[in-house]
């Protein structure tokens, strides 16, 4: 109820990593919720995910819970987002009896780059009223933060999960993953220019978000690392041994190929109504995945 392609690539995953990357992929999205969450203070909300990271490391839960039952969960306007965050305390459960597995250290790993970077985003355009990034390593360093560093838990997780995960050298498929997660990280934030601009949010660098004209160009330049650090997920995706970790790997990034032509031919009114691969399309990919 809260994935729509990811939920794809978990089932397509063999056994040993599904259960890891299914907890990891439930704790990820709950905290994007309440990040996201709209009609809630800034303040509120970071504090929320400050004691969303303290639990993960040991902290008591009872009181975080309860304040998330009396002042997040009224706010969700997503059945499947108010269902998660209704079963956080067994979320929060399963987590902890995973203790014992390989795969903990690196969830946990995960979790605190995801979480780090959705503060800093809170800390950047609302309690400190940001004007915007203004650097090309600040987008880069926010890209990692939230999506790149899965890119890096994915190839820590193979190695741990599965023998003979790839025939790269786990440091270089490290670096590819995280590239991998960029380059899908960026397509979300050129998907989303228009909403991101009307909650106060510019991710493109040293650019007047009131010039669409130059915001569209500073997308394409943006769309083209996106396509580099993808092409480092393909070469990822055909690197690995087993079938399904393959199509599991290759799916996001033919549907984000797919998302960037459609981005490349869209206008800025477009960009408002909303560019997505449909899901037809989304279907063919899976297909096609097992065939990289």
């Amino acid at each position: 109820d809260v994935s729509r392609s990811f939920y794809l690539s978990m089932r397509l995953l063999p056994k040993a990593m599904r259960e890891p990357v299914s907890l990891a992929y439930l704790l990820a999205r709950a905290s994007d919720t309440l990040a996201d969450t709209e009609g809630l203070a800034a303040e509120l909300r970071h504090e929320m995910l400050l004691g969303f990271g303290e639990i993960l490391h040991g902290a008591e839960r009872t009181a975080w819970l309860v304040k998330l039952s009396d002042e997040v969960i009224p706010c969700q306007q997503h059945q499947g987002e108010t269902s998660l965050l209704k079963m956080m305390d067994e979320v929060f459960a399963w987590f902890h009896d995973f203790r014992d597995h390989q795969g903990h250290a690196a969830i946990l790993k995960v979790m605190d780059h995801i979480l780090h970077g959705q503060m800093l985003d809170i800390e950047r355009f609302e309690i400190g009223q940001s004007s915007g990034l203004t650097q090309d390593a600040q987008l880069e360093e926010y890209c990692f933060l939230v999506a790149g560093c899965v890119g890096e838990f994915w190839t820590e997780l193979g190695y741990i999960s599965l023998l003979g995960f790839s025939s790269i050298e786990a440091e270089r498929l490290k670096c590819m993953g995280i590239n991998y997660g960029k380059g899908l990280q960026l397509i979300n934030i050129l998907r989303d220019l228009p909403s991101d601009l009307k909650q106060g949010r510019c991710y493109l660098p040293g650019v007047d978000s009131s010039d669409r004209d130059a915001m569209m160009v500073e997308a394409a330049r943006w769309r083209a690392r996106a396509r580099a650090y993808l092409s480092d997920g393909q070469v990822y995706a055909k690197s690995l041994k087993l079938r399904r970790t393959r199509a599991a790997t290759a799916l996001p990034g033919l549907i984000g190929q797919s998302t960037l032509d459609l981005l490349d031919h869209a206008s800025w009114a477009q960009l408002e109504e909303g560019v997505k691969v449909s899901r037809r399309d989304v279907y063919r990919f899976t297909w096609e995945s097992f065939f990289v």
